[in-house]
C-alpha cells in the first residue's frame, strides 16, 4: 500500500481544523488538570511477529560458513551439479511461484 504525501497532509489539515472548531465552539480550552490516558495493546500475533523481526535482524544475511565451504569445493573441483538438477530446481521454483 502506498500512502501519498498530499493525502496524508490533507487528512492532518482536516483533523486540525476539526479540533480547532471544537475548541472554539466549546468556548474553553483543555484544563491543565485534565488527564487523558491512551493505551495500546498488541495481539499475540503482533508480539510474535515483532519477535520474529528482531530474530531476523540479528541473523546475518550471508551465511559465511556455507559460502566458504562452497568456495573451497568450487576451487578444488569437487563441486559438481548436474544440469538435470538445475533444471528441476528452476521448474520447481517457477511452479511454487504460481501458487
Amino acid at each position: 500500500m502506498r500512502i501519498e504525501q498530499q493525502a496524508t497532509q490533507a487528512g492532518l489539515n482536516k483533523l486540525n481544523d476539526t479540533a480547532e472548531k471544537k475548541k472554539v465552539s466549546s468556548g474553553s480550552s483543555v484544563s491543565e488538570n485534565t488527564s487523558a490516558s491512551d493505551s495500546v495493546s498488541l495481539s499475540d500475533s503482533a508480539k510474535e511477529l515483532a519477535g520474529m523481526k528482531s530474530s531476523l535482524q540479528s541473523t546475518p544475511e550471508v551465511r559465511t560458513e556455507l559460502v566458504a565451504e562452497l568456495k573451497s569445493k568450487i576451487e578444488s573441483g569437487q563441486y559438481n551439479v548436474s544440469g538435470q538438477q538445475i533444471a528441476e530446481k528452476i521448474v520447481q521454483t517457477a511452479i511454487d511461484g504460481l501458487f
